[in-house]
This record gives structure tokens, C-alpha cells and sequence, in this order.
């Protein structure tokens, strides 16, 4: 059994979250949490003003229609729960305290439209959990709609010298009751002439005799700007779903170099997933 856990404050984008879980399930025996962080300390233009959540109870209230909605459109019933859970406190720390607790196997973030102001960005409640927790996190966008017949083909930024057996793991366990075919692609920004081809054949070897059902190939994205060659990628092979793990850097680089999680994270126009290593 999967577990899924979806922050929601009721916005539309964190509701596209929920449908886009809730098409995942239709194949996959699961367990959905629905998380509400409710604060008393409320803008006037804040969502939870905005969506008339104004106490504990009217969370609970809107979370239980929001159940009813998951279960009356599921099929099969007997494959899924949903629970539910209010806890107080401000979302980036109260998802990642309750992620320790609940560990999930997935958590499902709604993420605004592209173009939103740096403020926004900068205080991006998903960017904040995905720094923090150690589970995968799927990001998805406000706009993106699953066709579940459609999830046929997922690009993996892989690195094949730092051998990502673990990730690949947690992304064949999500996906494979999906018919799909997995892309491990290593970015080069160096060029083809900087590729050792011994480590793509190890990689592959071992993707092969490992998942022999599992639909794979590997290959390389050779250009210096990361999200352009990524896009080019993501357009010519009809990718549905972008996976990559996400490594902790130290301090300096961290200032130095913009963080390549928050260039996709940003840029991205189909769901992305993020491993930790």
C-alpha cells in the first residue's frame, strides 16, 4: 500500500493536487491524508480568509466534503482510505513535523502558475518542504491535468557515476502499475566528448536485469543550461512526469550557485517529483 499525504489550504491549486492523487489511486492501492495547517493569525487577503476557513471545525468540515468527492469518484473503493487532519501551526513547519510522524510514501504539492512575483517564489511554502523533508515530494502545476491513459512516458534526471538505485526504486514502485516507459537521462552541460559510456552500460545493466518488466532506456541531455535542454527533452519525447533526486550542498555553494531544485521546481510545466539523497 502507498501512502500519499496532500497539504491542502483549499486554493485551486492545491485542489488540482488532490484530483491529480486522486487519478494516481484509480490503479494503485493507497492510503490518502488530507493535511490542513490551520493559524488563527490570518490576512485579510490570505486563502484560508479567502475560503471562509475561520476555525478548526470549518477545516474539518471542508475536508470531509472534500473526502466524499475522492471516494465517490473512485471505481474501486476497497483500494483506497482517505483520513484527515487539522493540525495548528504555519504549513512548512507543520508538514514536515507531521511527514516524520505519518511517513509517507509520496507527498502531493499543488504549485502556483509560472510568473508569479519573486516574493512569491522566494516564500514558496513546496520549495520550503521539499528542502526540508527526506520523502519524495511530487510538485504539481496549478494548470496540468492527468490523463491517466496518458502517463506514458517519465524522464528521470538521473546521474549514472552516482549510481540512483534508491530513487529509481521509489519511482518504479509509484509507477509501475502504469504502462510507461522510464527515460534515465544524465545532463551534461560539458558536452559528449566529457561522457565515460562505461557508466551509462553499468547503469543500464543493472536497470535491465533489475526491472525486467519495466519499460527503460537510458541516455544524455548534453547542453550547459539545464532547463532549456530539459524543456527540448521534455517536448520532443512527450514526457508526462519529471523525476530527479535532490542532493543537500554545502553553505558556500549554496550561495554561490542557484539551487538547480528551485530552477525546475520553478520552470516546470508538468508534474516533477523529488527524490532526497
Amino acid at each position: 500500500m502507498i501512502k500519499f499525504l496532500i497539504p491542502i489550504n483549499f486554493a485551486p491549486y492545491t485542489i488540482n493536487a488532490v484530483n491529480y492523487c486522486r487519478a494516481l489511486v484509480n490503479r494503485v492501492k493507497g492510503e490518502i491524508t488530507l493535511l490542513y495547517c490551520y493559524t488563527k493569525v490570518v490576512g485579510e487577503n490570505s486563502e484560508a480568509r479567502v475560503n471562509k476557513i475561520n476555525s478548526r471545525e470549518d477545516a474539518l468540515a471542508e475536508l470531509q466534503k472534500l473526502k466524499k468527492h475522492i471516494l465517490d469518484s473512485l471505481p474501486e473503493k476497497d483500494n483506497i482510505s482517505v483520513n484527515m487532519r487539522v493540525i495548528d501551526g504555519y504549513p512548512e513547519d507543520v508538514i514536515v513535523k507531521f511527514s516524520e510522524e505519518y511517513r509517507p510514501d509520496l507527498i502531493v504539492m499543488g504549485t502556483k502558475s509560472k510568473g508569479e512575483t519573486i516574493k512569491e517564489l522566494l516564500g514558496s511554502v513546496t520549495f520550503d518542504v521539499i528542502k526540508k523533508v527526506s520523502f519524495p515530494v511530487m510538485a504539481v502545476p496549478n494548470d496540468y491535468k492527468l490523463n491517466i491513459d496518458k502517463l506514458t512516458n517519465i524522464l528521470f534526471i538521473n546521474d549514472f557515476e552516482n549510481c540512483e538505485y534508491t530513487s529509481l526504486h521509489k519511482l518504479v514502485r509509484l509507477v509501475g502499475a502504469f504502462d510507461t516507459k522510464i527515460h534515465n537521462v544524465q545532463h551534461c552541460p560539458h558536452g559528449k566528448d566529457k561522457i565515460d559510456p562505461k557508466l551509462m552500460k553499468e547503469y543500464t545493466e543493472y536497470m535491465h536485469s533489475t526491472y525486467r518488466n519495466q519499460n527503460m532506456i537510458c541516455d544524455y541531455i548534453c547542453d550547459d543550461d539545464l532547463i532549456v535542454s530539459t524543456q527540448e527533452y521534455i517536448d520532443a519525447h512527450n514526457i508526462d512526469l519529471m523525476a530527479i533526486t535532490r542532493r543537500k550542498r554545502n553553505i558556500i555553494s549554496q550561495i554561490l550557485q542557484p539551487s538547480r531544485t528551485k530552477k525546475i521546481l520553478f520552470n516546470a510545466e508538468i508534474p516533477t517529483l523529488f527524490f532526497h539523497q
